[in-house]
């Protein structure tokens, strides 16, 4: 065959068509797995950051600031509540972290989504805001006030070569507060 415009044309159709098919199978294969294993992660990050509970929170959803919140209690009494907030300011893109808290507006845990941030640097900070290391000076699990990192006049250690990222996490949590908060002032 002789190669003409119009047999180039076809050929590369033909093989946008097949890849393009190929990509849509795959993703179909792959969607609901995928959805699941983001589901399970989530109801596990959920147990971490939560004090003790006995609801679904999943099931019990609901939004304050756009942010989802996962309202926990045990025997029918609030003991908290997860919310999933985000900040775009981090070095490489967006964080997204699971942030709970504990019925008196404190800070109960919190889990990392997801990130893009530097290995080694930034993307330390699933162990670095919990940490008890020098006198607790970067640790946010119990406090109850808004976060900023000492750089910017807080109390919060940055994350030695990624304040970038600390700051991107003090956003988040800060941001999940006000939800939180929020939530809270509509049910009195």
């Amino acid at each position: 065959m002789k190669s003409t415009p119009l047999t180039m044309a076809l050929s590369l159709t033909t093989l946008c068509l097949l890849a393009g098919t190929a990509l849509a199978g795959v993703r179909m294969l792959t969607e609901r797995p995928i959805a699941q294993a983001a589901e399970k992660a989530r109801a596990e990050a959920l147990k971490a950051v939560l004090p003790t509970f006995d609801n679904n929170p999943m099931a019990e959803t609901t939004e304050a600031d756009g942010l989802n919140i996962y309202p926990a209690t045990l025997a029918g009494t609030p003991v908290g509540a997860a919310i999933e907030t985000y900040s775009d300011a981090g070095f490489s893109g967006r964080i997204t972290l699971l942030v709970g808290f504990r019925s008196d507006g404190a800070v109960s845990g919190f889990s990392v989504l997801s990130h893009s941030e530097t290995p080694g640097l930034g993307a330390r900070m699933d162990r670095w805001f919990r940490s008890t290391d020098n006198d607790n000076a970067h640790n946010i699990t119990g406090t109850s006030s808004p976060l900023a990192v000492k750089q910017d006049g807080g109390d919060i250690d940055a994350i030695t070569g990624a304040t970038i990222t600390s700051r991107a996490f003090t956003e988040a949590v800060n941001r999940a507060r006000k939800a939180y908060t929020s939530s809270q002032s509509g049910k009195k």
